[in-house]
């Protein structure tokens, strides 16, 4: 049997609290830190969709309809 490999997205909601020394440096900081908090509020799963492993290291399955319909996933009931 070959080996597939699983692909999922997901959707996130996230809230990131840091502590700064001023408002300048917490206002010219673009990236959180080491030390940041983050606690997820929400994680959605998009889709996923499967792949064969063999097939997507040499390239062969671009273009064939497998590709195309693994390509639309199978979207997950809201």
């Amino acid at each position: 049997m070959d080996k597939v490999i699983k692909e999922s997205f997901y959707e996130a909601s996230f809230r990131i609290d840091e502590e700064f020394e001023s408002v300048e440096k917490a206002h010219l900081s673009n990236t959180p830190s080491e030390n940041a908090k983050v606690t997820v509020l929400d994680l959605k799963k998009e889709m996923s969709r499967i792949k064969n492993k063999l097939k997507e290291q040499d390239g062969s399955q671009k273009g064939s309809g497998a590709e195309a319909t693994a390509r639309g996933g199978i979207k997950k009931d809201e």
